[in-house]
């Protein structure tokens, strides 16, 4: 569950500012109200409610909740906490076994507070215990046991190592104007073989910063390592007019990790994506849970490490785009080289025509070729009939650049020299591109078997034009 805004500043304070950098494991701060049980005005009856709560259980067997206002539930105060009110009995809350075999010197936190001035420690108090490896229960060292009328406290135990971890809360609570409340549990360690993240690791790869109307902007980066790096020790920032880190969101709080040599999209909402572009890869996305507004026109897309380290920064502008687009919605920019440096505006070009703008989640079109070393058109097949039978169905025209930057046109001609069909007008080249023709004129209408003529016109805006040409026979189509 997220926490609340000022307990997560306050926790991330420590975390970053400790001596020995902690890393969190688990965390529960109860910030979706009303799961748990309370009364009916039957005591012989209770209401419950777990449904999606995966990550605690409770134990309610020993309580008898004579009204409706008396309950042992997660409320909406102070941004989530799970409060007993008037229970008489105990419950018995439980985390899920957490796996803590990856981290050692593991600390468990949490905070134990009650209300009122109710004070008898039988029937009023909150018991931490912790399970280490399915073993018995053991007390926290620190406020683990509270009774009566203690106010405020935060239950911890450190020093913890092992393979699995549960922690064990009792509750109780007999006044009806009392309160004993849990919240804020948090699990941290030290992580025994912490990956390094350094510069060029990881890096900014794609980023579309104007997106169409009900469109969202998404920034995609790559893992150009060989180290399986946690998503969750990352974050997405922009900078202020004073070149101040602004807007510092976290990625994830989930324990993910990005594989060597893959993509990954970072976007608030997939629905302002997915709609318009061609996506290979949809298990290549994350929603964060909330993203940085990037401007229009110029702005700083930052990547950080989670001691604020940046481990990859840009600053992209609108005329970066390629000339040819006088309205840029929608058009992502795309880095050329892993190797280059990122602020290098010759290393980001316009994502292609043929891949719809823009590559979120895979290889960009835009990528570098090293083997190419001229601009390369090939032609197949000889003959072709589009009649769906598996076989030579398509014309294929392949495209092979010899760097980004480049425009294509591509006429179809009878041998008459009538113009048919423009398979391509001006578009954006990829640095390899496949352009297929279906046997159609411009209005979609089947075109007689027969010869055809194909020419292609490549350029860029330095003055390069290459011409290329081929014939092609039109035969048998399935009516």
């Amino acid at each position: 569950m997220k926490p609340n805004l000022l307990k997560l500043l306050t926790y991330s304070f420590i975390l970053f500012f400790s001596p020995v950098l902690a890393q969190e494991i688990w965390h529960e701060s109860f910030s979706v109200p009303d799961k748990g049980v309370w009364g009916t005005g039957d005591e012989n009856v209770i209401f419950s409610d777990f449904e999606g709560i995966s990550n605690w259980s409770l134990n309610y067997e020993q309580v008898m909740l004579d009204n409706e206002d008396d309950y042992a539930k997660t409320v909406s105060t102070s941004g989530g906490r799970f409060e007993c009110r008037d229970i008489n009995g105990e419950v018995i809350w439980q985390s899920e076994v957490i796996d803590i075999s990856a981290y050692k010197n593991i600390t468990i936190q949490l905070d134990a507070n009650e209300t009122g001035s109710g004070a008898n420690e039988t029937t009023k108090y909150l018991k931490a215990f912790y399970v280490l490896d399915n073993g018995e229960e053991q007390a926290f060292e620190t406020n683990g046991d509270n009774r009566g009328n203690w106010g405020q406290a935060v239950a911890q135990q450190s020093g913890i190592n092992g393979t699995t971890l549960q922690i064990v809360v009792y509750l109780n609570n007999h006044y009806a104007s009392d309160k004993v409340i849990l919240d804020e549990v948090i699990v941290s360690g030290e992580e025994k073989n912490p990956v390094i993240i350094k510069p060029g690791d990881l890096v900014l790869n794609e980023v579309l910063f104007n997106p169409v109307p009900d469109g969202e902007d998404y920034v995609e980066i790559y893992n150009n390592s060989e180290k399986e790096i946690p998503l969750n020790k990352l974050y997405l920032a922009s900078r202020d007019n004073d070149m101040e880190l602004t807007q510092v969101y976290a990625l994830t709080s989930e324990r993910k990790k990005l594989p060597p040599n893959k993509y990954l999209a970072l976007t608030k909402d997939t629905l302002g994506v997915f709609p318009w572009f061609e996506i290979k890869c949809p298990e290549c996305f994350l929603q964060m849970e909330k993203f940085p507004s990037f401007n229009n026109d110029d702005d700083y897309v930052v990547l950080l490490y989670s001691d604020m380290e940046i481990i990859d920064e840009f600053y992209y502008y609108e005329k970066m785009h390629s000339p040819i687009f006088y309205d840029r919605e929608g058009i992502a920019l795309e880095r050329i080289s892993f190797t280059q440096p990122t602020n290098e505006a010759q290393n980001w070009h316009s994502a292609s025509t043929q891949s719809g703008y823009g590559t979120p989640g895979y290889q960009n079109s835009q990528i570098m070729n090293e083997e190419a070393q001229k601009i390369s058109v090939t032609f197949q097949p000889e003959a072709f009939s589009p009649n769906n039978d598996g076989y030579n169905d398509t014309y294929s025209i392949d495209l092979l650049m010899d760097s980004p930057g480049y425009f294509c046109n591509i006429l179809i001609f009878d041998t008459a020299g009538r113009r048919l069909c423009k398979l391509a007008d001006n578009s954006v080249l990829g640095t390899h591109e496949q352009i297929s023709w279906n046997g159609e004129d411009d209005a979609g209408n089947s075109l007689p078997i027969g010869p055809y003529i194909v020419m292609v016109e490549v350029f860029n805006t330095d003055g390069t034009v290459e011409r290329f040409k081929d014939g092609v026979v039109l035969t048998d189509r399935f009516e």
